[in-house]
């Protein structure tokens, strides 16, 4: 929309229609986008900031072409306090998509430990220096870890000082702004990331909102004393679990066996039993609201259980319950998750890297299955939407063309068209709708009078565009809290 927007004190004052663009009046500032869309601020709901962090200033494997190219891009990195830290690769993308093995890093790492993980960060490819560190006997071992395997290693690494987490959170956070992001829903969060977002928060130098969702898997939160806290740019939010894995690595908890591994159905990383003493002790403890990862159909299912039980307490009718990825979900599930006010936070861009992966791993008939968007929009199911960075790129404008086009790598056309949703549904996933999967659409996510003034300004209006041109729009200015965190070409 086109629009004049008078802002004070962070909040919007006025909407007055404007014929030529956009233009924002703050109390001591005029900034003019002739021409230009204004939305509201854009939301990721599912993300990784100091995985962001650490991607842009680790070595990338994104690129890499092979497991030979992969292991040649970590021989010639510089080591960080000591080990050659990687991350990115995707051996379905390769020529050859088998999985790397811990001889060719031998080959060419061999004196300094080296630990680079799959792009989806559940799987980890080591050296025998790595796990000789970690007490592993490296004799017959792949040197593929996966999830809870990888914890061994991590406990060896030399830990990230402050101030390099400090780097990292800012790293990200400006690169979020520059893609026109005003809020992170941020997961996984240890004690010392959170504790350092609220310092950089409460000293004015974050540019955007983080929502935080704490670790909790053994209850690590609890024995860190977090707590949920209310602030203007850093909110404790919520809990966040894991039920399985994930799909690359064979780690998503499935109903029957992958189709590609017949004596696989993938990983319980909690049982139900353990997720819902969890839910229960966030519940406790004042958390409103708890996000659970979960990718298989059997780990939906699990996670939905776990959720029926909550919703039954006396004081769990207000909890906002969280489903994050939900990329299988069988169909009475579907129906499960609207009953029970369930938030599918589902990540499109993953569809447009996973298509041809999925299809392998779970074979035509549970296609149907996968990735279900109208689905559970005309079911009734509350979703919201996010990008899982650094697995996918920050762009929401890709999530977005994700949804209304849903055109997977390596193909022409759309993949089970009958899931795409509209450009005015995709957007709400990434505004209004993921504010509301954090208790924060009363304030954010619309541009009205009294709202925040989160804003984002674009060179076209995305909800009329041809569905072609989304991918081609360009994120012009970001607003948070009614300040110009991001500027391209105001004038």
């Amino acid at each position: 929309m086109f629009a004049e927007i008078h802002v004070e004190r962070g909040r919007i004052r006025a909407v007055l229609p404007c014929q030529t663009g956009t233009v924002i009046r703050t109390e001591t500032s005029t900034y003019e986008f002739p021409g230009c869309s204004v939305l509201p601020g854009l939301v990721d709901n599912h993300a990784h900031i100091m995985g962001l962090g650490e991607f842009l200033s680790n070595v990338r494997l994104d690129q890499a072409t092979s497991e030979r190219n992969a292991a040649e891009i970590l021989a010639i990195s510089a080591p960080r306090n000591g080990w050659v830290i990687g991350r990115g690769w995707n051996h379905e993308l390769w020529a050859n998509p088998v999985l790397p093995s811990r001889a060719v890093l031998d080959e060419l790492c061999p004196n300094v430990p080296v630990y680079a993980t799959r792009i989806d960060g559940h799987c980890a490819w080591v050296n025998s220096h790595a796990l000789r560190l970690a007490g592993i006997d490296p004799e017959g071992h792949s040197g593929l870890l996966v999830d809870d395997d990888m914890q061994p290693v991590l406990d060896v690494m030399p830990a990230y000082t402050d101030e390099t987490i400090r780097e990292f959170i800012l790293l990200a956070a400006n690169t979020c702004s520059a893609h026109g992001i005003t809020e992170v829903h941020d997961m996984d969060v240890s004690e010392a990331a959170a504790r350092i977002t609220r310092e950089l928060a409460e000293s004015g130098r974050l540019p955007i909102r983080v929502q935080s969702f704490v670790r909790g898997q053994n209850g690590e939160w609890s024995e860190q004393g977090l707590l949920p806290a209310g602030g203007e740019f850093h909110r404790m939010a919520g809990v966040k679990l894991f039920a399985d894995g994930a799909l690359g690595s064979r780690g998503a908890l499935l109903s029957a066996p992958y189709s590609d591994d017949d004596d696989n159905v993938g990983l319980v990383l909690c049982s139900v039993a353990s997720m819902l003493e969890q839910c229960n002790a966030a519940v406790d403890a004042g958390w409103p609201a708890i996000a659970i990862h979960a990718i298989g159909d059997q780990a939906v299912s699990n996670v939905i259980d776990v959720y029926e039980q909550i919703r039954n307490r006396d004081d769990g009718s207000e909890i906002i319950l969280r489903i994050e990825h939900a990329q299988h979900v069988r169909p009475e599930d579907v129906e499960r998750m609207a009953a029970l006010r369930i938030v599918a936070c589902v990540q499109p861009t993953h569809c447009i890297s996973d298509a041809v992966m999925a299809e392998k791993r779970l074979g035509a008939d549970r296609l149907a299955w996968s990735y279900r968007w109208q689905s559970l929009i005309d079911a009734g199911v509350h979703v919201a939407a996010g990008s899982d960075f650094p697995i996918e790129d920050p762009s929401v404008l890709a999530g977005i063309d994700a949804f209304v086009r849903r055109i997977p790598r390596g193909m022409q056309g759309p993949w089970q068209d009958h899931e795409c949703i509209s450009q005015a549904q995709a957007l709400w996933c990434f505004t209004e709708g993921a504010h509301a999967s954090a208790g924060m659409e009363y304030r954010r996510g619309r541009i009205d009078v009294g709202f925040d003034a989160d804003l984002t300004i674009i060179d076209r209006d995305v909800l009329t565009c041809h569905r072609e041109d989304i991918l081609s729009a360009n994120i012009l200015a970001t607003f948070t809290a009614g300040v110009c965190r991001y500027s391209r070409h105001a004038t």
